[in-house]
């Protein structure tokens, strides 16, 4: 599977998308930082990156089984690296080369990654916290891929 963003994603599908989530809080299993990322790709690409993983968990603990079962990992970079491969995504060898749209695990300032995607703007990413959408300096982007 490969990935192309439709036409006009950046004015359309994606900016609604944002606008739809903006206050959308944190939600394991609905609206996750996972799943966000992957319905941020879905709004562009039309295609699910995270289909595997709908509805086989609803908190942390179900969660990080699912990521075995599925990845055979137990993190969520092993969950993002397995959705990425099987996408099509290619990794970024210098993560802050990510443009707009594109897949990032984020470091939100403790050590601890979250998922998302670069903004709009392209000097943020973006992921959902409890209250919902949030934004992450760009620099803090530890991991990221590309698709066209």
């Amino acid at each position: 599977m490969t990935l192309k963003r439709i036409e006009h994603w950046e004015t359309r599908a994606f900016h609604t998308f944002l606008e739809e989530r903006c206050g959308a809080p944190f939600v394991w299993g609905e609206n996750d930082c996972a799943l966000f990322a992957a319905d941020a790709i879905k709004s562009i690409t039309g295609i699910d990156i995270a289909e595997s993983f709908r509805g086989k968990y609803s908190d942390e603990a179900s969660a990080i089984e699912a990521i075995k079962t599925i990845t055979g990992g137990s993190t969520l970079t092993d969950a993002a690296v397995w959705c990425a491969t099987r996408a099509g995504l290619a990794e970024l060898k210098y993560p802050l080369m990510a443009r707009r749209g594109d897949l990032v695990l984020v470091d939100r300032g403790d050590g601890t990654l979250i998922a998302g995607v670069v903004h709009l703007g392209g000097a943020h990413a973006v992921s959902v916290g409890p209250k919902g959408l949030v934004r992450l300096r760009i620099t803090s982007i530890v991991r990221a891929w590309h698709y066209e």
